[in-house]
C-alpha cells in the first residue's frame, strides 16, 4: 500500500515514514496476548482481548477512529506519516477480511466483513495460499519499488516518451531544479533530425523553449510556432535552481547601453517587453517561428535572450518597457555579483521622449 501510495500520489518515499506504516500493520492485533504486538504490550492487549474479544474494537471504524484521534498532531505537522500510519493499520484490516472470520469493521454491530464472499476463496492463517499470497505480494513490492520512485505519470513517461507528458510536469515543477529534455526531433524549417539531451529554459505556446548547441530553440507539436516537432521527449529532473532577478527600467535606454552596462559574474538571460518608435526599422532577417528577440512593429519581447541574440537590436531605443535580468545558479556557485558601469546611454532618442 505504501509503495502504491507512492506510485500514484506521487509523494517521495520516506523511511521513517515507510516504518510507521510497517509497524502499524501489525498494531490492531494488540487485542491478541500471543501475537508480536500483544505480548510485548500485554498490559494492554490481555484486557482488551478479556473485554472485547478479538478482531473486534481494534478491527473495527471505532478502533480507526480512535486511533485517527491520537496520532491527528501528524496531520497538521507531518501529514506523510499521518497517512503512512493510518494506511498501515487499514492494511491488516483489509487483508484480515479475506480470512475465514473477517472482521468485526462495525463493532459493536456483530456485522462481519468478509471479502471475497464465497469462503472458498478466502484464506486460511498459515495454510500455502496464504504463503503465496505473502510470496506475491514480496514480488510486487520489489516491481514496484523503481516506479514508486518515478510516480505514475513518471513510469508512464519513462515508457511511452511522450512530449505532452514532458510539457505538463516541466509546467508543475518549473523554477524549483534544472531540468533537461532527452529529445529526439525534427527541425520544421530544415527538416534535420536532432538528438539531444538539452537544457530547458522555460515554456512558450504550449511548448518548451531549450538551449541547443548554444541557440534557443522552440520544441512544440504545432509547426506553426515552434522549431522543432518532437518524436521521443523525456523530462529529466537536475541539481537545485535558484534564481536571482533584477528588474531594470529601460525608459529612453537602448538594449546597447543594457549591455555595455551590465556587469556580472555570471551569465544571464534577459526577459522584458520594451515599447519602441514604430517608425524606427529593424533591418532583422529572422525568418524562424521562434526566436529569443521577437519584432513586433511597436514592440521588441524578449523571451530568455542572450547578450548574442540581440543583434539588429542593440540601438532600437526604449519608450518604455523594463527588462528581468536573470541569474540562474546551480549549488555551489558563487554568489551573483551584479552592478550597473554607469554613463549615458549612446543610442539616439525617439522623437516622442525629446523634451522629456
Amino acid at each position: 500500500m505504501y509503495l502504491g501510495g507512492a506510485t500514484v500520489f506521487e509523494y517521495k518515499i520516506d523511511p521513517i515514514a515507510w516504518g510507521l506504516a510497517m509497524l502499524f500493520s501489525i498494531m490492531p492485533d494488540i487485542d491478541l496476548p500471543t501475537s508480536k504486538v500483544g505480548r510485548p504490550l500485554f498490559w494492554i492487549s490481555v484486557p482488551l482481548e478479556k473485554r472485547f474479544g478479538h478482531r473486534t474494537i481494534t478491527h473495527s471504524f471505532v478502533g480507526i477512529a480512535i486511533l485517527v484521534t491520537m496520532i491527528s498532531p501528524l496531520y497538521f505537522y507531518f501529514p506523510l506519516y499521518f497517512w503512512a500510519v493510518l494506511g498501515g493499520y487499514w492494511s491488516h484490516l483489509q487483508i484480515d477480511m479475506a480470512n475465514f472470520r473477517g472482521v468485526d469493521l462495525f463493532w459493536p454491530s456483530p456485522i462481519r466483513v468478509v471479502m471475497p464472499g464465497k469462503r472458498a476463496y478466502r484464506l486460511e492463517v498459515g495454510s500455502k495460499a496464504e504463503m503465496i499470497v505473502f510470496c506475491s505480494m514480496l514480488v510486487f513490492c520489489v516491481g514496484l519499488y523503481p516506479m514508486s520512485n518515478l510516480g505514475l505519470r513518471g513510469g508512464l513517461h519513462q515508457i511511452l516518451k511522450d512530449f505532452d507528458i514532458s510539457y505538463d510536469e516541466f509546467i508543475e515543477v518549473q523554477g524549483a531544479n534544472w531540468y533537461t529534455l532527452e529529445l529526439k526531433a525534427i527541425d520544421n524549417l530544415t527538416l534535420e533530425h536532432i538528438n539531444c539531451v538539452c537544457p530547458i529554459l522555460g515554456a512558450w505556446q504550449s511548448g518548451l523553449i531549450i538551449e541547443h548547441n548554444g541557440t534557443v530553440r522552440s520544441v512544440g507539436k504545432s509547426q506553426m510556432q515552434h522549431n522543432l516537432f518532437p518524436v521521443d521527449a523525456v523530462l529529466i529532473k537536475g541539481e537545485p535552481l535558484r534564481v536571482i532577478s533584477q528588474r531594470v527600467d529601460m525608459k529612453g535606454k537602448s538594449l546597447r547601453w543594457l549591455v555595455n552596462n551590465l556587469k556580472a559574474n555570471h551569465g544571464y538571460y534577459l526577459v522584458g517587453e520594451l515599447y519602441v518608435d514604430a517608425d524606427k526599422v529593424v533591418n532583422v532577417s529572422q525568418i524562424e517561428t521562434y526566436h529569443p528577440v521577437l519584432w513586433g512593429g511597436d514592440k521588441v519581447r524578449l523571451h530568455y535572450a542572450k547578450a548574442e541574440d540581440l543583434g539588429e537590436y542593440l540601438n532600437v531605443t526604449a519608450i518604455r518597457g523594463e527588462v528581468v535580468v536573470q541569474f540562474w545558479l546551480r549549488p555551489g556557485d558563487k554568489p551573483v555579483e551584479l552592478n550597473f558601469a554607469g554613463g549615458e546611454d549612446g543610442g539616439e532618442v525617439p522623437d516622442i521622449l525629446q523634451g522629456l
